[in-house]
C-alpha cells in the first residue's frame, strides 16, 4: 500500500468513526496517523512558442500514463448558441487526422485506452489512460482531435438528433428542471444559465458550418495546457508534443466573462401536476474557490457528506427524503453552494424548514471540536484519494491552473484544513450562507406545494404570482 493510500485510509477511517458514532456504537478502528502535507511529485511546467503550456509528471510504477488536454473552450463561450460547444465536441469524436471514428477507437485500443472528449462550463478535455510505449502515439493524437478534426458531414444529423433526445429527456426529469430554473436565477444573462436545458429548437437550428466556425474560432494553443502523468519517456514525450503542437496556430485568448450578481434572490416554482416528489434547488452565489476552504468545511457539515446534519435530519431522523446533498460549485471566477433533495410532496415545507434550521444553527454556534475532527478527516481524506491517481493528479492540477491557484494550494490543503478552528466555520456560514439571500426552484406538484411554501416566512413573499 503506497503512503498515498495509508494516509487515506488512516484519515477516512477516522471520518467514518466520527459518522458512525451517530448511528450505533461500534468498536473503534485503531487511530489515524497525523495529517501531513501533500507533496506533488516533481513538475516540469513549459510553454511552446505558440502559447500553449505543458506539464510532465513522473508518477507512479504503472507502465501507464494519462495524456490529457485542457482547453478554455466550454458552454461559457456559446454565447446566443446554447450547446454549440457540445455539439463541436461531439463532431470532433467523429475522426480526425484522416482517421475516422472507428479507426481512432482502433487506434486508441491499441494502446491500452480511449479518446475521451468532453465538455463543462469553462473547458474542454481531450483524454486517453495508456500504456507507456504509446504516450507518443496518444500525444499525437490527442492533438489530431484538437487540431484537425474531421467533422464529417455524414454524421452531423444523427449527432444532433441525439442531443435534441437528451434535451427532449432533460426537460421531463424534476433534476433537470429545477436546476435550470436555478441556474437562470444564480448566474442571470450568462451562458452558464443555458448549460442544462438549452432551447431545443435553438439547437435544433444549428448547422455542421455553425460547428466549423465554432472549432475554427475557439481552439488555439494559448488556450491549451497537456499534462502527461505517470510513467513515459521524458525526451520522446517532449519531442513527440513539440511535432504534434508547434505548428498550431496561437488562437484567441481565453475568454474571461464573470457572470454578474442577482439583483435579488429569487423563488422558481414548476408545476408537475400530480408528482409524488418535489425537487429542490436552494443555494446562492459564494466566493471564488481560493477564499472558501473554510466554506467547504461548513458545507460538509450540512450537506456535503452521507453523515451531514441535514442528512440525518431530513433523511435518517424524519424520513422526508432518501439522498439530500450539498455542494460548492467552481466555475471561472464565481461559485454557488447549493443544497439538493427529493423530498415528498406533503413534506416539502417542513423540509424546507429544516434545511433552514441547520444553516442558522451552524451560524449560531460554533461546531463541536469532536464533529470538527470527524470534518477534518474526511476532506483531508478525499483529498488526498483525488490525488492517489494519475487521472487524478491531472485533474487536480488542470483545477488549480484554471483557477490561478498554484501548486502550494494542493501542497498547502491538509494544513489549511487543520488550521481550521469552530469559530472559522462558524463565520464561514454567517457571512456566505444568509438564508434571506438564497434563491429556490422547486419541481413539483404546485397544488400541494405552494401552500406549503407560504406558511414559510424566508420564502413567501418571495413566491411568484399564479396565474
Amino acid at each position: 500500500m503506497t503512503h498515498l493510500m495509508k494516509l487515506a485510509t488512516a484519515l477516512i477511517a477516522s471520518a467514518c468513526t466520527f459518522a458512525g458514532a451517530f448511528a450505533q456504537e461500534v468498536e473503534a478502528p485503531p487511530e489515524g496517523g497525523e495529517p501531513r502535507d501533500y507533496t506533488l511529485p516533481k513538475l516540469e511546467t513549459y510553454t511552446l512558442r505558440n502559447g500553449m503550456k505543458v506539464t510532465l509528471v513522473p508518477y507512479g510504477r504503472v507502465p501507464k500514463a494519462f495524456v490529457m488536454a485542457t482547453v478554455q473552450v466550454g458552454n461559457i463561450n456559446d454565447g446566443d448558441t446554447p450547446w454549440i460547444s457540445d455539439l463541436t465536441a461531439d463532431m470532433m469524436g467523429e475522426g480526425a487526422g484522416g482517421k475516422t471514428a472507428s479507426e481512432m477507437a482502433l487506434a486508441a485500443a491499441m494502446m491500452g485506452g480511449d479518446v475521451n472528449i468532453a465538455v463543462g462550463l469553462d473547458q474542454t478535455t481531450v483524454s486517453m489512460d495508456v500504456l507507456t510505449e504509446s504516450v507518443s502515439d496518444a500525444v499525437e493524437l490527442v492533438a489530431d482531435v484538437l487540431q484537425h478534426p474531421t467533422l464529417p458531414e455524414s454524421e452531423f444529423e444523427r449527432i444532433q438528433q441525439n442531443r435534441l433526445r437528451n434535451i427532449s429527456i432533460a426537460a421531463t426529469q424534476p433534476g433537470s428542471l429545477a436546476q435550470d430554473a436555478f441556474l437562470k436565477a444564480i448566474y442571470p444573462n450568462h451562458p452558464y444559465s443555458n448549460a442544462v436545458l438549452p432551447e431545443a429548437e435553438a439547437f435544433a437550428a444549428l448547422t455542421l458550418e455553425d460547428a466549423k466556425t465554432f472549432h475554427g474560432e475557439n481552439f488555439g494553443a494559448q488556450r491549451t495546457h497537456l499534462y502527461v502523468v505517470g510513467e513515459f519517456n521524458r525526451r520522446e514525450v517532449k519531442r513527440a508534443i513539440s511535432d504534434s503542437f508547434r505548428r498550431w496556430e496561437k488562437g484567441p485568448e481565453a475568454l474571461v466573462l464573470v457572470p454578474e450578481q442577482p439583483d435579488a434572490p429569487k423563488v422558481s416554482l414548476i408545476d408537475r401536476p400530480g408528482a409524488v416528489q418535489s425537487t429542490i434547488r436552494l443555494g446562492k452565489r459564494v466566493p471564488p474557490v481560493d477564499q472558501t476552504i473554510d466554506l467547504e468545511a461548513a458545507d460538509t457539515i450540512l450537506g456535503g457528506y452521507f453523515s451531514s446534519r441535514i442528512t440525518r435530519n431530513i433523511r435518517e431522523d424524519k424520513g422526508f427524503t432518501y439522498s439530500p446533498n450539498s455542494a460548492i460549485s467552481i466555475e471561472n471566477g464565481a461559485a454557488y453552494w447549493r443544497q439538493n433533495a427529493d423530498i415528498t410532496s406533503e413534506s416539502t415545507g417542513p423540509a424546507l424548514a429544516e434545511i433552514v434550521k441547520e444553516i442558522r444553527g451552524l451560524q449560531d454556534a460554533p461546531p463541536p471540536a469532536e464533529e470538527l475532527r470527524g470534518i477534518k478527516n474526511y476532506l483531508n481524506g478525499i483529498f488526498v484519494i483525488q490525488l492517489a491517481s494519475r487521472n487524478g493528479v491531472a485533474n487536480r492540477l488542470a483545477f488549480v491552473d484554471l483557477h490561478d491557484l498554484g501548486a502550494e494550494y494542493l501542497e498547502n490543503y491538509v494544513s489549511t484544513v487543520e488550521a481550521l478552528t469552530p469559530e472559522t466555520i462558524q463565520q464561514a456560514a454567517v457571512s456566505h450562507l444568509a438564508v434571506d439571500e438564497m434563491s429556490l426552484a422547486v419541481a413539483g406538484d404546485l397544488a400541494s406545494v405552494r401552500a406549503q411554501l407560504e406558511a414559510l416566512p424566508d420564502f413567501s413573499e418571495r413566491l411568484p404570482e399564479t396565474e
